[in-house]
């Protein structure tokens, strides 16, 4: 009995050493569907998934509070065409070129995603997506 227990804990030892490892691959590859283009795409962290849709909020607010308007307003879109985004990744994503719906938040498909890997800052405890999902889902 103590062999089963001993190959059972090697197993999920194994499995998880593995499975940390295939993440931390994937967050250095692109979605593709086409060659990347040149310009830049819309960059942001994923706040929110539905079905094969994510919300990217960019973290660079803008201030309109001259012009009467908020002086925190933080650019978003929704992207369809993107089922695997985990929540608090920050990504870049380039459209397929057909129109965007625009009111706030924008909505249009993703062509390519490209995924950073998580940042940890100097002295921090959890990633850069670890305090996003923390603070969204807390």
């Amino acid at each position: 009995m103590s062999n089963l227990r001993t190959a059972f804990i090697s197993i999920s030892i194994l499995l998880g050493c593995l499975t940390g490892c295939a993440e931390q691959n994937a967050c250095k590859s692109a979605q593709t569907t086409t060659d990347v283009p040149d310009d830049r795409g819309f960059t942001g962290y994923v706040v929110e998934r539905k079905d094969d849709s994510i919300l990217v909020v960019d973290p660079a607010f803008q201030d309109y509070s001259s012009n009467g308007g908020d002086s925190r307003y933080y650019p978003a879109k929704w992207f369809s065409n993107a089922p695997n985004q985990q929540i608090g990744s920050y990504v870049e994503i380039w459209t397929d070129g057909g129109p965007e719906n625009e009111p706030y938040p924008g909505q249009a498909r993703a062509e390519t995603i490209a995924v950073s890997c998580p940042n940890t800052p100097d002295g921090a405890h959890l990633s850069e997506a670890d305090a996003i999902r923390g603070g969204l889902f807390a």
